[in-house]
């Protein structure tokens, strides 16, 4: 996958969460936002198939962010399937 300057695109940014825990300044409105239920947000099983498609067209080095992604029930085994994707640094 190229860039609009026909750099390689090997990197995808994934996010796991549907908010961010930090309350970073940059990221969080002073307000707050709502939270999403959970049939809002993508399955742990859908954002395998992602990155599995992604990693299929070149992508190499994935991350997942999501303030504290490791709060997330079902991460470890997420990255475990993730890391025996061939084609993964």
């Amino acid at each position: 996958m190229l860039d609009g300057f026909a750099r390689s695109i090997t990197y995808l940014r994934i996010s796991i969460t549907d908010r961010c825990n930090y309350r970073c300044r940059y990221c969080m409105p002073e307000k707050g936002i709502d939270k999403k239920s959970h049939r809002d947000i993508l399955s742990l099983e859908d954002i395998y198939e992602i990155i599995q498609t992604a990693v299929e067209m070149g992508f190499s080095k994935i991350r997942l962010t999501g303030g504290e992604p490791l709060v997330r029930k079902g991460v470890i085994e997420l990255c475990r399937s993730i890391s025996g994707l061939s084609g993964v640094k």
